[in-house]
């Protein structure tokens, strides 16, 4: 990956040269996704040794997962966001965008500012919409019941995200998702299939698009059927398995 400062660049630098070096000890890479190995692939690793392989997911732990304690939104659609309350995570733009809708929707933003909590306080005085709701962290035994709650998840990301479990777990719940269009999470999310993409950073066509949503009730109604979960631990671990027996001949 190309780093801008050079203070970064540096140790980045000898990072990846470490790394080069370790991987000729290495039968095998797996990657949860191209883009990951693309990005690994262009710095001169082997593309021969690296395979693509989706995270396994503990279905059942989600589709389980109740907590009556969770409020009922106030309006629908019920829109959601999952995750750390981060600058590169986008919070932001997804907070901005949503100032610009009517009433008629409603946000609950999910994730803890303990590790930023100025920016925790900034989304707090941004967030002028009154169906924006900051409901702290959910513990990993709730995330179905909560994901269970959306209309769609919004992953508005605005550095590169690799495999977010966050989306695997939406698709297990089986809740369509609005994400940056950046690194992998247009491998991600199908556009028009399992979700819809947007420019990273970009509040107004984020808004738009949940305009949208907003417009056409059976837009996300009709992206469920395409949702497929992503494989169980079991599968995972029997395809990890398979991938051991082709490097043993």
């Amino acid at each position: 990956l190309r780093v801008a400062r050079p203070l970064v660049a540096l140790p980045f630098a000898a990072r990846n040269r470490y790394l080069r070096r370790l991987s000729a000890a290495i039968d095998h890479f797996i990657a949860p996704s191209h883009f990951l190995r693309q990005q690994y692939v262009a710095q001169g690793w082997p593309a021969a040794k690296i395979t693509v392989l989706e995270n396994g997911m503990d279905r059942r732990r989600l589709r389980n997962a109740q907590c009556p304690t969770l409020p009922a939104p106030a309006t629908r659609p019920h829109f959601g966001f999952l995750g750390s309350l981060a600058w590169q995570k986008g919070v932001h733009v997804l907070v901005e965008a949503f100032n610009q809708l009517p009433a008629t929707a409603s946000l609950t933003i999910y994730g803890s500012d303990q590790a930023f909590p100025a920016y925790g306080a900034q989304l707090r005085a941004l967030a002028t919409h009154p169906h924006i709701r900051f409901a702290g962290a959910v513990s990993y035994e709730n995330v179905g019941a909560a994901l269970r709650q959306l209309d769609a998840l919004v992953v508005p990301s605005l550095w590169y995200e690799n495999s977010p479990l966050v989306i695997q777990e939406a698709y297990v719940m089986g809740v369509p998702v609005l994400a940056s269009k950046l690194g992998a999470l247009p491998e991600k999310v199908r556009d028009g299939a399992t979700g819809y993409l947007f420019p990273p950073g970009d509040s107004r066509a984020l808004a738009a698009l949940l305009q949208r949503c907003i417009d056409e009730p059976l837009l996300l109604t009709n992206l469920r059927p395409n949702i497929v979960p992503p494989p169980t631990v079991e599968e995972h671990t029997a395809e990890i398995g398979a991938l051991y027996g082709t490097l043993g001949r």
